[in-house]
């Protein structure tokens, strides 16, 4: 539990990135939630209760709201990647310096193979865990 503590503390160091990811996460999911209803009152109000007036404001609110969504999920994609490659630059950084600070005789007993792969893979798959884990968790 330990380690999940020391890797979340690089997802703090970035919380307007956090929240406005989640936020435009929620803001596009709500607007798919527009379209339908909009559908449903065009079937209703203009169709069958014959008021054809009110048909253009409501393809008019469902145009913004396909938009929206479109527009939310663009800034949340651009805002994600932004955010994942700040954090992964962190965990590099401060992996690359720890590395750095380690006597040369821990490296006689370690294969170059093993450092490149813990340093390339492991990051990567910590990458892969905290952001399009959360990112698929909150959007799905």
């Amino acid at each position: 539990m330990k380690t999940v503590w020391r890797v979340l503390a690089y997802l703090k160091r970035y919380p307007w990135m956090a929240a406005g990811t989640l936020t435009c996460a929620i803001l596009s999911t709500l607007m798919v939630i527009i379209f339908p209803t909009v559908t449903k009152w065009i079937i209703n109000d203009v169709v069958r209760a014959n008021h054809p007036e009110k048909l253009l404001p409501l393809m008019l609110l469902a145009a913004v709201a396909f938009l929206l969504q479109h527009a939310f999920n663009a800034l949340r994609i651009v805002l994600n990647n932004t955010f994942e490659q700040k954090v992964i630059f962190d965990l590099r950084s401060d992996l690359y310096s720890h590395i750095q600070l380690l006597p040369l005789r821990w490296f006689d007993n370690r294969a170059t193979g093993d450092l490149m792969t813990r340093v390339i893979e492991d990051v990567n798959s910590v990458e892969r865990v905290l952001i399009d884990g959360i990112e698929q968790g909150v959007v799905v």
